[in-house]
């Protein structure tokens, strides 16, 4: 859902030169034509919560209160979004106003269903005395797939409209985030249990 903001670092040097490098891990390294291509590598990993056994909401912080994801709230999110990613990649390699322009793009293909289909009832944002966001979860639809092969993120046909209401399908945490002012505070855990306690309501 990133890789059209990874951009890749391509710099002339010998062969010598790239054996040289010193290595990250968060790059992956490549040579050719006598050039050195470095791009930015995701980590990615997969989980399931058992939603039986997820712990009840514990007390959000002090000024900060949950309450359902509306429309109206995505564009007050974009900046929230940027500022909690600015340290993470693929996000991490662009400048403020690139960041923003993808925190906002990626808002809008979650939102006009591009992750599979948006399970608003599980979906909160964390707002600060009533009004300023400074978290989110964002849930959506997956094919009921192991979410471990590569293609489990995408439907293969457009699913059924009432594919919700049907239960058909794994609901998948799309994103979680929090302001960088905000984190270690509880705010993503109560986030978490909201959402886990709304897909229980759900069935």
């Amino acid at each position: 859902m990133c890789d059209e903001w990874i951009p890749v670092v391509t710099v002339p040097m010998t062969p010598e030169q790239f054996q040289a490098l010193p290595r990250n891990p968060a790059f992956r390294y490549e040579y050719l034509a006598a050039q050195a291509h470095l791009s930015p590598r995701p980590r990615f990993y997969h989980a399931l919560l058992d939603l039986q056994r997820c712990p009840p909401a514990g007390p959000v912080p002090q000024h900060v209160s949950l309450r359902p994801l509306s429309e109206s709230d995505f564009g007050d999110l974009a900046h929230v979004f940027s500022a909690a990613f600015e340290r993470q990649q693929p996000f991490a390699s662009l400048d403020a106003d690139k960041r923003l322009q993808a925190a906002r793009a990626s808002l809008d293909k979650l939102r006009g269903g591009g992750d599979g289909p948006w399970l608003r009832q599980a979906s909160f944002i964390a707002v600060e005395n009533t009004h300023h966001p400074v978290g989110a979860i964002l849930l959506t639809l997956l094919p009921d797939e192991d979410p471990a092969e590569w293609d489990s993120f995408h439907w293969r046909e457009p699913p059924p409209a009432d594919c919700i209401e049907r239960r058909l399908g794994r609901p998948h945490i799309t994103w979680i985030f929090v302001s960088p002012w905000h984190a270690g505070r509880g705010t993503g855990t109560a986030l978490l249990a909201a959402a886990a306690a709304a897909l229980r309501d759900l069935g």
